[in-house]
């Protein structure tokens, strides 16, 4: 016997959200790893406040083709990048604030994904090497 057209709806509605999450887990993860700016929460951390464990953390977000230390990665390089062209903070602080026991690991990872040491990136006011600045493509003459 089937259930009246109104209870399947209800019952539909509270499977949607599940499902919106299995479908972009990334984005949930993305979601935990950035929500305190001042720490970035470890894999066992993240699992627990999605309500999975960490081998079903890591077999989805395996399937949406990402991993838990890229989306780590995706985020320290994005936050070191506004902390040293929007802050005063020294490497070992901005390396501290991510995560690195030492700003020599935090100073290969920045040169890893960015092409140059975070001094530089800093001297050269937040704009990496090889990419002019969206002001100076706009007035420059063509």
């Amino acid at each position: 016997m089937s259930a009246p057209a109104g209870n399947m709806s209800a019952v539909h509605r509270d499977r949607l959200p599940r499902k919106m999450i299995r479908a972009d887990v990334a984005g949930a993860v993305r979601d935990e790893l950035v929500r305190d700016p001042a720490a970035i929460p470890d894999l066992p951390r993240v699992a627990a406040a999605l309500f999975l464990s960490v081998r079903t953390l890591s077999r989805r977000l395996n399937a949406e083709g990402t991993s838990f230390r890229a989306l780590v990665d995706d985020v320290r390089r994005s936050r070191s990048e506004h902390l040293l062209g929007r802050t005063r903070m020294t490497t070992e602080q901005i390396a501290a604030r991510l995560g690195y026991a030492e700003s020599a690991s935090f100073i290969r990872a920045f040169r890893r994904w960015n092409g140059c040491p975070p001094q530089e990136f800093r001297s050269r006011g937040g704009q990496l090497p090889g990419r002019a600045s969206a002001l100076a493509r706009a007035v420059r003459p063509r």
